[in-house]
C-alpha cells in the first residue's frame, strides 16, 4: 500500500509539474559589420614656424591648423622671406558611418642641445565622419622666451585616431 501511495503521489506531482511550466520563444538575430582599417598617413612637410628673431622680451607666434596658415605673432619678429607651414596628416580608408576621434597632445617640447620652447598644439578635426577620406592639419602656438638661444629647435609628437 505504501509503495502505492508513493507511486500515485510520484504521478500527481509530475501531472501537476507538467502543467505548471509554459514557455515561450522567439528568434533573436546575430550581426556584424566588417570594415578596413582606417590609414593615418604624415605628409610631407613639419609645422613650421619659419624663422623669428631673438630679442629681449619673447612672445609667441601661431598657425592655424589649416592647410595654408598666416602667422599670427605677438611680441617677436619674423624673417618675411622664410615661410611658414601646418602639419599635414591623410586618413584614409574610412568607413561612412562610423565617426573616428583625432587626439594629439596638448604640446610638444621642441630642443636645440639643452635649449627648450614649448608648442600649444592645436588640430584642425576633433572627429571625422561620413567621410572616406580626410586631410587632417594640426597647428598650434610657439611661446619663444626672452633671449631666446639661437639654433634650430624641432621636436615630434603623435597624432592618433580612434574608431
Amino acid at each position: 500500500m505504501k509503495k502505492l501511495l508513493g507511486l500515485l503521489m510520484l504521478f500527481a506531482f509530475a501531472a501537476v509539474m507538467a502543467h505548471a511550466v509554459e514557455s515561450v520563444s522567439d528568434d533573436g538575430t546575430a550581426k556584424a559589420k566588417i570594415i578596413q582599417a582606417a590609414t593615418l598617413t604624415h605628409q610631407d612637410g613639419a609645422l613650421d614656424f619659419g624663422t623669428l628673431i631673438a630679442d629681449d622680451d619673447g612672445g609667441t607666434s601661431t598657425l592655424e591648423a589649416v592647410a595654408s596658415p598666416a602667422a599670427q605673432d605677438s611680441g617677436i619678429k619674423r624673417v618675411t622671406a622664410h615661410p611658414v607651414s601646418s602639419d599635414h596628416f591623410k586618413l584614409e580608408n574610412l568607413d561612412g558611418d562610423t565617426t573616428y576621434t583625432v587626439s594629439v597632445p596638448a604640446s610638444v617640447t621642441i630642443t636645440n642641445g639643452t635649449q627648450t620652447m614649448s608648442v600649444a598644439l592645436t588640430k584642425s578635426n576633433a572627429t571625422v565622419s561620413g567621410a572616406t577620406s580626410k586631410d587632417l592639419y594640426v597647428g598650434g602656438t610657439l611661446t619663444v622666451g626672452a633671449n631666446q638661444a639661437v639654433g634650430e629647435y624641432e621636436g615630434t609628437y603623435q597624432m592618433t585616431v580612434t574608431y
